[in-house]
C-alpha cells in the first residue's frame, strides 16, 4: 500500500473520484425526460447501470408509443412503472459497497479465506447461487412492455 500511495502522488494519469448515486424525486420536467445514470445512476458497485439504461430507454418508447407520442402521459408512466426497478438495483450498490470496500486486515484476511475453502466445495454453485440471488431478483424486478 505504502509503494501504492507513492505511485499515486507522481502518476499524470491517475483519477479518482467518488462512487455515487443519483435518486430523483423525478425525471422529466415538461417536455425533457431523462434516463439511464442521469435519472437513476445506480452506482458502478450495482453493477446494473447498463441494464437500467436500456430497460429505461426501452420502457419510455414503449410508453411514448402506447400514449401516441403525449409526453404528458408518457412520462409519468414510465416513472410509475420504473421507479420500483430502478430502486431495487440502486439498493444493490448500497449493499455490494459495503462487501467490496474492506475495512480493516482481519475483514480481507477472512474474506479470502472463505473464498479458498468455498472454491473446492462440490456445492458451491449452490453457495454463489446465494450470493448472486439479489443481484438477479433486482435485475428481472420488472415487467417489459410489449411494443
Amino acid at each position: 500500500m505504502p509503494r501504492l500511495l507513492e505511485a499515486m502522488t507522481g502518476a499524470p494519469d491517475f483519477y479518482y473520484d467518488s462512487m455515487s448515486q443519483v435518486r430523483m424525486e423525478t425525471w422529466h420536467a415538461g417536455p425533457v425526460a431523462l434516463v439511464g445514470d442521469a435519472a437513476y445512476c445506480a452506482s458502478p458497485a450495482s453493477g446494473q447501470g447498463t441494464s437500467l439504461a436500456l430497460v429505461g430507454a426501452y420502457v419510455l418508447a414503449a410508453g411514448l408509443k402506447q400514449a401516441a407520442g403525449d409526453h404528458t402521459v408518457a412520462f409519468p408512466a414510465h416513472e410509475a412503472s420504473m421507479r420500483p426497478f430502478v430502486e431495487a438495483n440502486q439498493a444493490l450498490g448500497t449493499a455490494n459497497i459495503k462487501r467490496m470496500v474492506l475495512s480493516s486486515r482481519s475483514q480481507v484476511r477472512m474474506s479470502m479465506l472463505m473464498l479458498r475453502l468455498v472454491n473446492p466445495l462440490s456445492g458451491k454453485d449452490r453457495i454463489m447461487a446465494k450470493v448472486v440471488e439479489p443481484i438477479h431478483r433486482a435485475a428481472t424486478a420488472i415487467d417489459l412492455p410489449t411494443v
